[in-house]
């Protein structure tokens, strides 16, 4: 289903067309939304019923957002499915400007024991939800760790080219240096660079690479890095589902063990 739902229409011949670029997940959310009379929240709960979804899939704000690009030589892009073939991206925002969140997504960030940002399109999925600022704020005063899952490969358009340490440095650049506590990446890459492009259906010598291992960050704080073969090894496009589950469970473990030795000293220090 998750394959499914991420499907991306592809152009014609070459050619762009009206559904090119577009996710089949969210031409459905769009449709529910129609059908639920244009309230975004009540179709992505209609959804929800419909895909008997476990868990809770909430949306980041009832208002329609678009997503606008700017280049490194001054061209500026609208919409995701634009963006997201662009490369040379220099900086992105949203509008409306005055953005409101959802109420039921701002508590579960507050109530939440663990944070994890990714893995997705940094540009046109990731970022998009913490331009609005009561999402960025919120999670900013979680008490929860934030961890950042770079994705495995690059993203042909977006982030060609990018490494690890590119990832995290655009995620700061648009929301606070204080975001992200922790990286997880993923480090089984190909020992050989001639095989180094991501292999998969359509790939090309100029296609999606493994995200190299470029750290630490231009950033300070820096954030704790924690490198785990998260790939899946028959498909290095993707996350193992299962090797990264496990992955993000230890470095919850791992943090919870690091916040208590640090919450010790202090106790010990004012004893």
């Amino acid at each position: 289903m998750s394959e499914v739902l991420q499907y991306r229409f592809p152009e014609t011949d070459g050619v762009a067309n009206g559904l090119a670029g577009h996710a089949l997940g969210n031409l459905l959310i769009a449709a529910m939304t129609a059908v639920e009379g244009g309230d975004f929240e009540d179709g992505i709960r209609l959804m929800n019923r419909i895909l008997a979804v476990r868990g809770q899939v909430l949306p980041v704000s009832p208002t329609p957002i678009t997503l606008h690009a700017q280049t490194a030589d001054g061209r500026i892009i609208d919409g995701q499915s634009q963006v997201m073939r662009t490369t040379g991206i220099a900086r992105v925002w949203i509008s409306p400007d005055d953005v409101q969140a959802s109420e039921d997504a701002l508590a579960a960030i507050a109530e939440a024991e663990l944070i994890v940002l990714g893995p997705g399109s940094l540009y046109t999925s990731l970022l998009p939800s913490l331009l609005i600022p009561a999402i960025r704020d919120s999670v900013l005063a979680a008490s929860a760790p934030r961890l950042f899952v770079c994705n495995v490969s690059t993203q042909d358009g977006e982030t060609t080219g990018f490494d690890l340490a590119a990832h995290v440095e655009a995620l700061v650049a648009h929301t606070s240096p204080n975001l992200v506590d922790i990286v997880l990446a993923n480090n089984r890459l190909s020992p050989d660079p001639a095989r180094e492009t991501v292999a998969g259906p359509g790939s090309a010598a100029d296609g999606p690479r493994p995200v190299r291992l470029r750290w630490p960050p231009s950033v300070m704080p820096v954030p704790r890095l924690i490198l785990d073969e998260v790939v899946d090894t028959g498909n290095g496009h993707h996350h193992d589902p299962a090797r990264l589950a496990t992955a993000v469970i230890a470095a919850l473990e791992g943090e919870s063990g690091i916040r208590r030795r640090s919450a010790g000293r202090s106790a010990s220090r004012s004893a």
